[in-house]
């Protein structure tokens, strides 16, 4: 910070940015070094200006007495004020500004309170998109859930997130944003990135789109290690052995599902189901006889579960029919068998 930016902390004027970002540095060895310093100037400054001696005497009681009556009749700005007060002011406005600064920052950041959090969960079949209080948006997709303090910390930004989300993270190189994913940490400023890490799943996702991230997690040995990500990459995680895989992608497949669009490109019949299974609320019972060598391709918009249902049976022999009353889906999920 600027020698400008410290002394309007001090003189408690700062602006919240300016008093978070100095805060943030007093808090680092520079900034101790600077206030340990500081405050020897001040103590020495008192030291100066303290009398080495005061002689007693007796106190005029009748002409104290007379010339304080006489002073507080005296209009307002006129009253005179001795040096001492003012010395004693000088020294210590500013630290009571200070203190005072500082509590503002605590109080809004709240690093010295219990943290409050807020869950968003995300129904089968449903898309919610989520505005944090920095400003980055978060779209989450079908069977989510997103876990974030109401009130960022000090030092960082972080949430914590089970299934799949599309972040836009709003920048700041001073706070970085954290997205933790149980055992796997993605760490970026400003960035957009899409991860999909469902519990039941071996693999987490990650797929960069603009900026940079740090992808964070142990490997077979359990040791910390990083890869950092550049845009147009998907690098795939395995929890299981902890090894990873990086591609080059577009990530249009990878995003479709924020736009309302499943994309198959040569995708197994499995695959295709657990695909439809997550985005429409459904489970497919799926006969012993039913080849799982098949294999779909193509893109489709805002359309329905029956429509899409229909091109694979158009494309394969195989067949599909409701388990349960279509009516109820919304109450609990669709059961479709598919056979030959």
């Amino acid at each position: 910070p600027t020698d400008k930016q410290i002394e309007e902390v001090l003189a408690g004027i700062a602006s919240p940015e300016d008093a978070k970002y100095v805060a943030e540095w007093f808090a680092t060895e520079e900034g101790n070094k600077y206030l340990s310093e500081r405050f020897d100037w001040e103590i020495g400054m008192l030291s100066e200006e303290m009398p080495e001696s005061v002689d007693p005497h007796s106190i005029p009681e009748v002409k104290m007495k007379a010339r304080f009556m006489n002073e507080i009749k005296c209009e307002r700005g006129q009253r005179p004020v001795g040096r001492r007060w003012m010395w004693v002011a000088a020294v210590l406005l500013p630290f009571v500004f200070l203190s005072v600064s500082l509590f503002f920052l605590a109080n809004r950041t709240g690093i010295f309170s219990e943290p409050e959090y807020a869950d968003i969960n995300v129904p089968y079949g449903e898309q919610i998109r989520v505005i944090l209080q920095d400003g980055s948006i978060v779209h989450l997709n079908s069977d989510s859930r997103l876990r974030y303090p109401k009130q960022f910390g000090l030092f960082n930004r972080t949430v914590e997130l089970w299934g799949e989300g599309y972040f836009n993270v709003a920048k700041d190189e001073n706070l970085p944003f954290k997205v933790d994913l149980q055992g796997v940490e993605v760490r970026v400023t400003g960035t957009k990135f899409n991860v999909k890490a469902y519990k039941e799943a071996d693999e987490v996702v990650t797929t960069l789109v603009e900026g940079k991230v740090n992808f964070e997690f142990n490997n077979a040995s359990q040791q910390p290690q990083y890869i950092v990500m550049a845009p147009g990459q998907k690098l795939v995680y395995y929890s299981q052995n902890g090894k990873t895989e990086l591609y080059a992608t577009s990530g249009e497949r990878e995003l479709s599902w924020k736009d309302g669009k499943i994309i198959f490109h040569q995708t197994s019949l499995r695959d295709a189901l657990d695909i439809l299974a997550d985005r429409y609320n459904a489970e497919f019972v799926i006969q012993e006889n039913v080849p799982h060598d098949d294999s779909f391709s193509g893109t489709f918009t805002n359309r329905n579960l029956e429509q899409v249902l229909n091109f694979i049976s158009v494309s394969s022999k195989v067949r599909w029919r409701y388990l349960n009353n279509n009516a109820d889906a919304g109450k609990e999920k669709i059961k479709i068998e598919i056979f030959i």
